[in-house]
């Protein structure tokens, strides 16, 4: 994905992301047990451990994953489990300090499901840090269809894929194939609720939650374009609303 999210930002420093937006709430501490939720195969694991934390990855047994599993090195395999047909994760309760993600939450298509099992796994007092593209990005980043977060109808979606409109994945297929495979997967591969479904559905099973964009955008300011043409107005009104709708969310919930 060559966009400039959080995604591409975090190969390169979501172990300093989360150490930056924890700072003031207690921060990170090395030796602590950290879950990487939908963790695919495993990126950031290394960056954690590296960093003196004990990290594991958790996500769905997707083909995805799967396909490239014999070519993991095996200490990274070690780390990563997967969730059961119910969506349950393999751990025990009360049992990570942290949990964080990142470019994963659009894909969660059962908040509740998802948001209950990390308030379950996570330690009474601990936090969660979750980083995603926001419901009005004017480019969704996985169907490439303009606002394609918020409208979703075939008929819109149809009319980008017949302009030309192609993710990586689409190259050479016709505008029919492609808008029927972004229909489908806008229905059962993308989700994005509103800043209030988001707050219910998190508050239902934390104690805390807070959007913390402007701390996010500060914390990557080094390693991000945008963050970085915006750190510096970060705190201005309007400017992390407006970079909370049409960029980047970031959620911090905290279990009680």
């Amino acid at each position: 994905m060559a966009i400039d999210t959080a995604e591409a930002l975090g190969n390169q420093a979501m172990t300093s992301t989360c150490q930056a937006v924890l700072a003031r709430r207690g921060g990170l501490v090395r030796g602590q047990r950290v879950l990487d939720f939908g963790c695919g195969s495993g990126r950031h694991l290394r960056e954690f451990s590296t960093a003196g934390y004990e990290a594991v990855g958790v996500d769905r047994p997707v083909e995805k994953v799967l396909a490239g599993w014999e070519e993991l090195p095996a200490e990274r395999r070690e780390k990563i489990h997967f969730s059961d047909s119910e969506g349950r994760f393999p751990f025990p309760s009360d049992s990570f300090d942290f949990c964080y993600s990142t470019s994963v939450f659009e894909h969660v298509m059962d908040y509740d499901k998802a948001i209950g099992e990390i308030a379950r796994v996570l330690k009474p007092g601990a936090w969660t840090l979750h980083i995603f593209p926001a419901r009005w990005r004017p480019v969704e980043p996985h169907i490439f269809t303009p606002f394609g977060g918020r409208f979703q109808q075939p008929a819109f979606i149809s009319l980008w894929a017949r302009l030309g409109i192609r993710n990586s994945f689409q190259r050479g297929l016709s505008a029919a194939e492609t808008a029927a495979r972004n229909v489908e997967y806008s229905r059962t591969g993308i989700n994005y609720p509103t800043r209030r479904e988001i707050s219910r559905s998190f508050g239902r099973h934390f104690a805390h939650v807070e959007f913390a964009e402007r701390e996010f955008v500060r914390a990557t300011r080094k390693v991000s374009r945008v963050s970085g043409l915006l750190a510096p107005v970060i705190s201005w009104p309007t400017v992390e609303s407006f970079y909370r709708g049409f960029h980047t969310r970031v959620v911090l919930a905290r279990k009680a």
